[in-house]
């Protein structure tokens, strides 16, 4: 697979959500995606690459024995992924898979269990499933962190040049996770400042469409217009859509608030 190569991707992008033929920048690409998308374009963009990765590794997972065993002796799925899995792979071939899988966590725990149980007590959550386990890693994750980081980037940079400015102004923006994201990956107070400028006027925009939404469900009329999916929106905006944010940023802090 393909994973953290992102070149076919952006064609792709081009292709079939904005009907443009041949390469673009990642810039212009956010400015379509800012211009047409009333969700967080880094996280829309996200699961775009998600849904489109993860459809060819679990046909290769199926299909590649060379897939197989380098999967079975690194890789894994992380909790969001492991059920997207469930539901795009035919049963069969999960099972195949699991049963290899199963094996070597029989070898691990039976290792620990006539050697060495100390590994099983005494450290952290990750670690005890490192030993359990081995050191693997989703590498789904690893390339959503990587398209994040970069999506991340070039925006930071637009909005720095000035030349994704008038569009981002406009947009809905991201969602607070992404905006914190890139308020980190912004140098200087100028763009600083232009951002949280933004991300108030945008705020403010979605609770309007929140009072229309209000509004029009107590009425007879329930014409939402624009304002019917706001409440959606609005918790895409404050969480990202599902299973797109890489990390919790609050986590940052639970070692020493409960240390």
């Amino acid at each position: 697979m393909d994973f953290g190569h992102f070149g076919e991707f952006w064609q792709q992008v081009a292709r079939d959500r904005f009907d443009a033929q041949g390469a673009m920048t990642v810039e212009a690409l956010l400015e379509r995606a800012l211009n047409r998308w009333r969700t967080c374009a880094v996280c829309t963009l996200l699961q775009e690459r998600n849904f489109d990765l993860a459809s060819r590794w679990q046909y290769g997972l199926s299909r590649n024995p060379a897939g197989q065993a380098e999967f079975v002796a690194g890789q894994t799925w992380c909790n969001a992924h492991a059920w997207l899995f469930n539901e795009m792979i035919a049963p069969r071939d999960l099972g195949r898979l699991h049963r290899r899988l199963q094996a070597l966590l029989q070898a691990r725990a039976d290792e620990m269990l006539h050697h060495e149980t100390a590994r099983a007590r005494g450290g952290g959550t990750a670690q005890i499933l490192r030993e359990l386990i081995g050191d693997r890693r989703c590498p789904l994750c690893d390339d959503r962190a990587a398209l994040e980081a970069l999506l991340l980037g070039a925006l930071a940079r637009g909005l720095t040049s000035g030349s994704l400015r008038s569009v981002f102004a406009k947009s809905s923006g991201c969602c607070l996770p992404h905006v914190a994201g890139l308020l980190r990956a912004i140098g200087d107070e100028d763009t600083t400042r232009f951002v949280l400028e933004a991300v108030v006027a945008q705020s403010s925009r979605l609770a309007q469409e929140l009072e229309t939404y209000e509004t029009e469900t107590e009425s007879r009329r329930r014409r939402y217009g624009a304002a019917a999916a706001a409440p959606v929106r609005a918790m895409i905006c404050w969480a990202g859509l599902r299973g797109m944010v890489s990390a919790d940023p609050q986590r940052e802090d639970v070692s020493r608030i409960h240390g």
